[in-house]
């Protein structure tokens, strides 16, 4: 098969190695990918949904597999099925499950989806009159895309009126603005994934990501610092109670909407500590990164063939199989600064150094390669993972290497895969 990969960043990266993997894969490209990337796969320098839609008639794939929420919004999908191409990733209408907070909290209400209890604004002012008799932690969410930044936990009341004023005076995101607010929940979080066809769904693994830029999950959030997976509070009891009580009402309503999905649902779960039962945080609409990374370092079957099946249908004859009691710790190396300004073109001397294998791999996201130097041009630039049969040997090698890594500006976190 030919195959091509739309995005460039570390998701993509793990992706396109998955495929590669295949005796399937005849020829991989990726739209515009980055130097890690274009070790595996053909890289094409096109950014816009328009110059992907004519690369893609003229290369004419056997699969498309779209990365990023970007293109998903842009109804991207849609304009590569109207050409006859299959397309791994869901129509604009069902990618607004995660593109729109307020979409995605009709559909839970709809759908008996239980998720915390919040109300929706359009404007400043009756946002901060909502806040005034409100008390302790409480939950902003800027409605659309933020790269995962829209997310505010605010301590205190005072905190909730200055992300509301960000979003609808300063104008951080857009001009469109509309806003959640929310309850606060206290508990554990894990991301749980799920392929989904217009027939069937398939479990695809979790995760449990560090959102927080700094260590014991401190100041704002990020793309995500790190991974684990599986999930480690993920036991087969609360397994059954999330398919049950989340997984499948969802499904129920993707299929009863005949939203076009044809792709990955991503759940952002937390177990209130309060009843233990699991309640849904959010919708994402493909992988995520860094959560692909470590589970795709796991996965033993045959990622091209799942992916394909999803994309034409045909999804109940995937055979999703995962290594034996292998665990995944992805470690996020950022540019010091990062989520907030942070220096680009920052040189990565001896990276070249690192070999990757079945057991550990580096995963690209923001690297380019000029002058014979390796450099960055992001935020969020390389993740580590490494597979173990318990997490302390995958911390020992992702750390080890991170430390050895000579790149002056790098940053990560000290706490990732420190379990609880």
């Amino acid at each position: 098969m030919i195959v091509i990969v739309i995005g460039s960043g570390a998701r993509e990266h793990a992706l396109c190695r998955l495929i590669n993997k295949s005796k399937l894969c005849e020829k991989i490209f990726c739209l515009p990918g980055n130097y890690g990337i274009s070790k595996i796969a053909e890289c094409i320098n096109l950014s816009s949904s328009e110059q992907i839609i004519k690369k893609c008639k003229e290369i004419n794939p056997d699969l498309v597999v779209i990365g990023p929420e970007k293109f998903l919004d842009e109804g991207l999908a849609d304009k590569l099925r109207k050409e006859s191409i299959n397309v791994f990733g869901p129509n604009k209408e069902a990618a607004k499950l995660e593109s729109s907070k307020d979409y995605m909290k009709l559909f839970c209400n709809e759908f008996k989806i239980p998720t915390a209890y919040s109300k929706t604004f359009d404007n400043f002012n009756d946002s901060i009159n909502f806040l005034e008799n409100k008390k302790g932690k409480i939950v902003v969410k800027y409605d659309g895309l933020a790269a995962g930044k829209g997310v505010f936990v605010c301590e205190n009341i005072e905190d909730a009126r200055l992300a509301c004023r960000k979003i609808f005076v300063d104008k951080i995101f857009s001009d469109q603005n509309k806003i959640i607010i929310e309850e606060y929940i206290e508990g554990k979080e894990l991301s749980y994934f799920v392929l989904v066809d217009n027939k069937s769904y398939e479990v695809i693994g979790s995760a449990q990501d560090y959102k927080r830029i700094g260590d014991n999950d401190t100041g704002p959030n990020t793309g995500g610092m790190g991974t684990l997976s599986p999930a480690p509070i993920l036991d087969s009891e609360l397994e059954n109670k999330i398919i049950t009580k989340i997984v499948e009402p969802t499904v129920k309503g993707i299929h009863k909407k005949s939203l076009v999905f044809n792709g990955v649902i991503f759940l952002g779960i937390i177990v209130d500590n309060l009843t233990s039962e699991p309640k849904l945080l959010e919708y994402n609409t493909r992988f995520g990164d860094p959560e692909i990374q470590s589970i795709s370092m796991r996965l033993k079957s045959d990622f091209l063939v799942t992916a394909h099946s999803v994309s034409t249908n045909k999804l109940s004859y995937a055979n999703i199989k995962f290594y034996d009691n292998q665990k995944a710790i992805c470690l996020v190396l950022a540019t010091k600064g990062y989520p907030n300004s942070y220096p680009k073109g920052t040189v990565i001397r001896n990276l070249e150094k690192f070999k990757n294998d079945e057991s550990f791999f580096i995963f690209h996201a923001a690297t380019v390669k000029e002058n014979n130097q390796i450099t960055t041009n992001g935020g969020r630039v390389l993740s580590l993972v490494a597979i173990n049969e318990d997490y302390e040997g995958c911390r020992n090698k992702v750390y080890k290497i991170a430390d050895e890594i000579d790149w002056k500006e790098k940053y990560f976190r000290l706490d990732i895969g420190l379990i609880d």
